[in-house]
Parts: C-alpha cells; structure tokens; sequence
C-alpha cells in the first residue's frame, strides 16, 4: 500500500500519520517494532531499500515513514532513484509506505493539479498512491474544527469567546490547540468567556516559558527567580502561569519517555501530536533531565496548584520554593 500525505496544515496531516501508525500497531503490531521512520533529508537508496525489504519481527506487516523527502532533500537524483525503484517494485501486501510532507507543490491526481511542481517522483505518487491533502481550514470548516476541539477536550466556550478565538489564531491548528488547553485546563469545566480568551490568547509560542524551563534545565538558579518575579509582578494570572508551566514539564516528560523508542523530531512530535518546534525544544531540555527527575518536577507542581486553590499560601512564595527545589537537584 502506498499513501502520500501533503499540505500546509501540518498538524491534521500529522494527525493523520498517527491513526495510520496507532491503526497499524492495533491490527499487526502492537509493539510497533515494525514501523520505520526515515528522515528524507539525508535519505539514500540504498537505506529507503534496506529498510523496506526488512523482514518484520514477530509480524508479517511492515510500515515505513519517509518524511519530507520531496521539500527538504537537495538532490533530486534520489527522488528519480525512489521514483524508478517504486515503478519496478512497489509495496506489496506486506508493506506499507507513506509518504509525508508539509506545504509542497505539484504532481497531478485524476487530471487536476495538486500544487504547482514537478519531479518524477511527485508524479508517481500523484498518480499511484492514495493522496490525502490537507489544506488550511478557513470559514465554517475551521469553525467546524474549532467546536469539535474543544468539546473533545470537555470545554465549554461562550459564542463570542469562541469568535474572539478563531480571529486571534486563524487557521494555525498547532497554534489553536495550544490555546484550547490552556483554556479548558485553566477554567476546569467552567464557561470560557471572552475576557479570557482576549486575556490569555497570545500570538505565536510563550518564549517566557521556554526561558524559564530553559533556566530551570540549565539550574540557573538567580535567573529562574528573575523570570518568574517578572511574569508575577507584570500582573500574570498565577494560576494562567502554572497552568503553562504544568504544560511544559508535562511535554518534557512524555518527551524523554517517547525518545527512547523514536530516534527523531518529527518521529517524536507525530506520536505525541506536538508541533516540531515545541519539539526540538523540549529534546535540547530533557538532556538535562532525568526520567525520575521530571516525573518529581511534574508532581510538585500539582501540589503547588493545590495549595493556591485551597489555602492561603502566597503563589510568589511557592513557586520561589518550587524553583529551589528544582535548582538544587
């Protein structure tokens, strides 16, 4: 079987690439040993072919990944080799393989244009594989996605709350995710209204709160404390900052977990569903890290949350108890 999965909406194509994989582990193999990720970048023939003639272990089935081949490799004889070598030899039953990429252009399916490209490759795929594209969401589509979002995640939102959301982040999916969960974790079942979402919805990642795991990764203990002092005495919502701490060392942890069995970003961030860029931050941090110290962190933060929601404990004076502890390590 062959599939190509292509367009600009790289977290439904992702999320796409993640049924297929949960799918394939489901119904052949549920350990998932044989299922191969390869960076198209640096791809060679003679790898493509190892890797798929593979015979599998303890299944019959084989799936293979080749990831942004097409939009990253700089030589184009690979993708003439690839494009021959499918001609003469494509996937038999046994084999699964699926192309992946972001925002490309070209080939044709059926007589219609995909994008505006070439490439023999492209083409074949075009014409040979089950193409799905994914294209940005806009209008009620999007809207339509938004809903569906947030209700899977057990929110609630207000209708106007709800338009502010979407004028704010538009079509970036990575981006609206991210939103939706500070929200609906933030409000814990409670109405989302538009003052939140006015309040709390920022454009593009929170750098903040990479400086700051950055910091607490490094144990830089003097500027840790600078960070947090400022977002509190900016007038932060405390619990808006916990919240987007929490986040951050829940990633880190299944991160560190999931980069024992995947040997690359994006492998990592498609069975997490994280965006490559929130990624490649959380590895460079993890390095830092051990598994137990993580698990450590995370649960110290639970109990911070806690004890703001039930006692009289000032936040500053916990989260500078909090960055101690984690400095010290």
């Amino acid at each position: 079987m062959l599939i190509f999965l292509h367009g600009p909406d790289t977290y439904r194509s992702r999320q796409r690439l993640k049924f297929y994989k949960e799918g394939f582990k489901k119904k052949y193999d549920p350990r998932g040993l044989n299922i191969e990720v390869l960076a198209g970048e640096k791809l060679t023939l003679a790898e493509f072919q190892k890797k798929l003639s593979s015979k599998g272990l303890l299944a019959q089935k084989r799936l293979v990944v080749v990831e942004e081949l097409i939009s990253k490799n700089k030589s184009k004889k690979i993708q003439e080799e690839l494009a021959d070598y499918l001609k003469k030899n494509p996937p038999d039953s046994d084999q699964v393989l699926v192309f992946w990429e972001g925002n490309i252009g070209g080939g044709r399916k059926k007589g219609r244009r995909i994008k505006e490209a070439s490439g023999q490759l492209l083409d074949l795929l075009a014409d040979k594989a089950k193409v799905e594209e994914f294209p940005l969401l806009s209008g009620a589509a999007l809207a339509k996605w938004v809903r569906e979002e947030v209700t899977r995640r057990q929110g609630r939102i207000a209708p106007d709350a709800f338009e502010l959301l979407i004028v704010l982040v538009g079509s970036d999916l990575w981006e609206m995710v991210n939103e939706i969960e500070k929200l609906v974790n933030f409000k814990n079942g409670k109405i989302i209204t538009k003052e939140e979402v006015g309040e709390f919805v920022k454009a593009g990642f929170d750098t903040d709160i990479f400086k700051l795991s950055d910091a607490l990764a490094e144990r830089r203990l003097k500027v840790a404390l600078k960070l947090i002092h400022d977002q509190i005495e900016s007038g932060e919502n405390v619990l808006y900052l916990l919240t987007m701490l929490t986040r951050q060392f829940r990633i880190l942890l299944l991160v560190k977990e999931t980069s024992k069995e995947e040997n690359n970003t994006y492998a990592v961030a498609s069975r997490l569903g994280l965006h490559p860029f929130v990624c490649q931050k959380a590895l460079s941090q993890v390095k830092n890290f051990s598994l137990t110290e993580l698990k450590n962190i995370y649960q110290k933060l639970l109990e911070i949350d806690i004890k703001i929601k039930t006692s009289q404990a000032e936040p500053k004076v916990l989260f500078d108890m909090f960055i101690f502890e984690v400095c010290k390590v």
